[in-house]
């Protein structure tokens, strides 16, 4: 199980649909001091994101009707 797997909890994911996903995102962020911003490329656009230490990543991710969620992913390797 990855860092980002653990640190994207239920709590989360709620907190992303009541408050919107950016400020869930930086919330997690200011959690985890070991992480840095990194901008994560799906399709076309980029987005932002977080990695960790053991490179996954947490990122912003387009959805259907043009909503953001969050999700976790093992690598950025996984993105290419």
């Amino acid at each position: 199980m990855t860092i980002a797997n653990k640190l994207l909890s239920p709590a989360i994911i709620d907190q992303a649909k009541k408050e919107g996903v950016l400020n869930a995102l930086e919330s997690v962020y200011a959690k985890a001091h070991y992480a840095r911003f990194k901008r994560v490329k799906w399709g076309r656009d980029f987005f932002d994101g977080i990695q960790f230490g053991d490179g996954s990543l947490i990122a912003v991710k387009p959805g259907q009707f043009n909503r953001l969620m969050l999700v976790a992913i093992e690598s950025d390797t996984a993105l290419a």
